[in-house]
């Protein structure tokens, strides 16, 4: 059976559970939701699920005694190494985060490598090589959402217990908090936040695991399911839950952790227009020109349109944004070799789905 085989299964099940009436995610309660699964885990002096009742998911936990307190921060010193603020940053960074990993496999997956194997050491290399393969089996599952969710999970989970026993401040716990909830913005669904924490936890584990790599993340994987399922059937954690957004001013297809570095040789103004077609509604790219800049802005001159829009769309400025060149480039990559033009050229996709040049005479000015 394939390590995915579970998670897959998982999915199904996922898909064929019935309605529920959906019940209010806040600001507030959003990021103790996504530490759900650490909040499942045993921690000394710290509340449990019976002491907190109903509110146990959604509100910081607390330590019953100053006894209590000290057994907390004890278990991070001892356990983690986390004497405070920064050395429990560091202690995330360094042992739990796994997402910039995935982020390189993937380049080079893509055949955009983000660096040249040259640049390892020569031990380094099959490490990275075994690490890379491992990974890509859950590429189908978890996309360009990578592991960032187990990242998310892990890092709220310390967190929340760090405020408990007073580590760090309830203030400072929601500044450091926001990030993550900004990197949650990739996800679209308690389910789909799921599936890549699992993923997330099985890669973890065989990166930990050294020559049990395979025996470990397949343990930690089955835990993790478990775990999920768990948040997914109870009505205090994620049951029925909405998932939270942050308030934009646009739907946008892409969130800002799902954008890759594609122009990482671009040398230039990187600004360019682009309609709503194509970053709301992710249509692809059907026509584009590059006009001269006026040079008040970094801007490179490229306008970019599905080619179905009319002139009302176009001229109204609410459905146009201004962007970076690489964003555009992540919504349809099929743009990248054009962008080198010179000001005054137009391409128009054909139906064979390629750019092809034609005759453009670029507008003066505004």
């Amino acid at each position: 059976m394939a390590l995915t085989d579970p998670i897959i299964q998982f999915q199904k099940e996922r898909a064929s559970v019935p309605f529920q009436p959906p019940t209010l995610c806040t600001a507030e309660t959003f990021p103790l939701l996504l530490a759900g699964v650490p909040a499942l885990r045993k921690i000394p002096g710290l509340a449990a699920l019976e002491d907190a009742g109903e509110a146990y998911f959604t509100s910081v936990p607390f330590c019953l005694s100053r006894e209590d307190r000290q057994a907390a921060r004890d278990h991070l010193e001892q356990v983690y190494g986390i004497t405070d603020k920064d050395s429990m940053v560091a202690f995330c960074k360094e042992a739990l985060l796994t997402n910039h990993e995935y982020l390189d496999f993937e380049s080079f997956w893509d055949g955009r490598p983000s660096f040249s194997l040259e640049d390892l050491s020569p031990d380094a290399r099959p490490v990275f090589q075994r690490l890379s393969d491992f990974a890509r089996q859950f590429q189908p599952l978890v996309g360009r959402r990578g592991f960032l969710a187990w990242d998310i999970s892990e890092t709220l989970g310390h967190l929340r217990t760090a405020c408990a026993c007073e580590l760090i401040s309830m203030e400072e716990y929601r500044e450091m908090s926001q990030y993550w909830v900004e990197q949650a913005a990739a996800f679209h669904s308690w389910e789909e936040y799921a599936v890549g924490l699992v993923c997330g936890a099985a890669y973890w584990a065989f990166r930990m695991g050294g020559d049990r790599g395979q025996q470990d993340a397949a343990a930690y994987l089955e835990l993790n399911l478990r775990l999920v399922r768990q948040l997914l059937d109870s009505k205090q954690a994620w049951a029925g839950r909405m998932w939270y957004r942050i308030p934009q001013e646009k739907p946008f297809l892409l969130s800002a952790p799902e954008l890759r570095m594609l122009l990482p040789g671009w040398e230039g103004p990187n600004g360019c227009l682009a309609t709503d077609h194509i970053t709301v509604l992710g249509k692809p790219v059907g026509w584009c020109y590059r006009e001269r800049p006026d040079g008040q802005y970094p801007d490179s001159g490229w306008r970019f349109f599905s080619g179905e829009e009319d002139d009302a769309y176009v001229n109204d400025v609410s459905h146009v944004g201004v962007y970076d060149l690489n964003t555009i480039c992540n919504y349809d990559p099929d743009i990248i070799p054009l962008l080198s033009a010179p000001f005054g050229t137009a391409y128009a996709r054909g139906e064979d789905g390629k750019f092809h040049a034609e005759p453009f005479e670029a507008p003066e000015g505004p």
